[in-house]
C-alpha cells in the first residue's frame, strides 16, 4: 500500500508564497537572475504512476519527466529508485520516493543491521554526471521520505554544478543532501526538509573534518526550510553520557534516544564558498556526535534564521561553545517555524 505520510506531495510545490518571503526578507535581483544552464532540454524519459522498478539509465542532454511518479517499496527491494551513473546536462522535474524504513527503528537496526534489524541503506535520486564540460544536473519538484539520503549527485570535478529547485524530504535517516564524492558546486532554491539526520555533507572518504572547507566549488542555499529532526538512536551512539550532556534525549523504549547530527557535516573538501539567503533553520538538540557539526563554516548569511528548541541556551547546547555567523539569527518561537511551514504547504 503506498504511503504518503503528512501528504507533502509534489504537486504543491512551486514558488514560495508571499508569507513565507515576507517573514524571509523578500527576494533579492540576484536571485531573479537566470543561471544558462539551469533551463532544462526537451524529454527524453517519461513515467507517471505507481513504480514497480527502477530508473537505472543514461542521460544524454535530456530531461526526465517523472510527474507523478511514485516509488514505494525502497529501499526494500529498489535500493536506487531514481539513478544514472552517465548524466550530462539534465533535468528530473517531479518523482516521489515513499521509503520503506521504519519510523520506529533505531539507527542501530536499520543503519548497523543489528537488534533484530536489518540494513536499510540507498539513495533515492543518485546522478553522478559525466565528465563533460560545463556538466550539470538539476532537480526540480521532487519528494522523498524515510530513506537513509535523500539526494545524492555525484561529479567528477568539482565544478559541475548540481541545482535542487523546489525538492522537499521528510524524516530522511541520515544526509538530505549528500555531496560527497568529488564535492562540487550546489545550488538549493525554495525547498522544504522536514527532518533530516544530518542535512548538509559535504566530508567524502579520506577528508578531514574541519569548520571550513577548501574545496574551489561553492555552497548555495536560497528561500528555503531546513530541519534536522531527532531521531531513534540505540546503544552504539547514546549512553549516559551523552544524556547528561544533552546530546541524547531518553524516550519510553529501554536503551533507545532521540538525537540528531546536525546541520553540517563538512570538511577540508567542502565547499570553501558558502551563501545562504532567506531560510529558516530548526534544531530541537545539540549534536549526538560531537561540537564540530554545530560550527557554522565561514560564508554570506543574509536573512537567516535558526529556531533553536533545544533544552537550556543555544550558546552552551551540548557542553560545547556554540556561535553563530553575522547574518544569523536566533530565536526559541516555534511559531517562526510553523508559520513558514504551513505557508511553504499552502503553496
Amino acid at each position: 500500500m503506498v504511503r504518503y505520510r503528512n501528504r507533502l506531495r509534489i504537486a504543491v510545490l512551486g514558488v514560495l508564497p508571499a508569507l513565507f518571503l515576507t517573514m524571509c526578507g523578500g527576494t533579492h535581483d540576484h536571485q531573479a537572475t537566470a543561471v544558462s544552464s539551469s533551463s532544462c532540454p526537451a524529454v527524453t524519459l517519461t513515467r507517471t504512476g505507481i513504480q514497480q522498478s527502477a530508473i537505472y539509465a543514461g542521460n544524454d542532454r535530456g530531461t526526465w519527466k517523472l510527474t507523478g511518479a511514485v516509488w514505494a517499496d525502497a529501499p526494500q527491494p529498489v535500493t536506487y529508485p531514481i539513478r544514472s551513473e552517465a548524466w550530462t546536462k539534465g533535468c528530473i522535474n517531479g518523482g516521489t520516493v515513499d521509503g520503506d524504513v521504519p519510523r520506529s527503528w533505531t539507527r542501530d537496526m536499520w543503519y548497523d543491521a543489528e537488534d533484530g534489524g536489518i540494513r536499510l541503506g540507498g539513495e533515492a535520486f543518485r546522478q553522478t554526471m559525466t565528465r563533460t564540460p560545463g556538466n550539470f544536473l538539476r532537480i526540480r519538484n521532487a519528494h522523498v521520505q524515510d530513506y537513509e539520503d535523500a539526494y545524492d549527485p555525484n561529479s567528477p570535478v568539482p565544478t559541475y554544478t548540481t541545482y535542487l529547485d523546489h525538492v522537499s524530504a521528510e524524516f530522511i535517516r541520515d544526509d538530505c543532501i549528500e555531496n560527497e564524492d568529488v564535492p562540487h558546486t550546489m545550488v538549493v532554491r525554495n525547498s522544504f526538509f522536514n527532518g533530516c539526520f544530518t542535512a548538509f555533507a559535504e566530508r567524502p572518504e579520506g577528508s578531514t573534518t574541519t569548520r571550513n572547507g577548501t574545496g574551489p566549488q561553492s555552497f548555495t542555499v536560497e528561500q528555503s526550510l531546513v530541519y534536522v529532526r531527532p531521531q531513534p538512536l540505540g546503544p552504539n551512539y547514546c549512553d549516559s553520557q551523552h544524556v547528561q550532556q544533552g546530546r541524547c534525549r531518553p524516550t519510553t523504549r529501554p536503551n533507545v534516544w532521540l538525537g540528531s547530527y546536525g546541520i553540517w557535516k563538512w570538511s577540508d573538501r567542502a565547499a570553501r564558498k558558502v551563501t545562504v539567503r532567506d531560510t529558516i533553520f530548526r534544531l530541537d538538540m545539540p549534536s549526538y556526535s560531537s561540537c564540530q557539526a554545530m560550527r557554522w563554516p565561514t560564508g554570506t548569511y543574509v536573512n537567516v534564521t535558526l529556531v533553536w528548541r533545544g533544552h537550556g541556551r543555544y550558546r552552551r547546547a551540548g557542553d560545547c561553545t556554540n556561535r553563530l555567523p553575522r547574518g544569523v539569527r536566533l530565536t526559541t518561537s516555534l511559531r517562526v517555524w510553523r508559520s513558514a511551514k504551513a505557508a511553504w504547504l499552502r503553496q
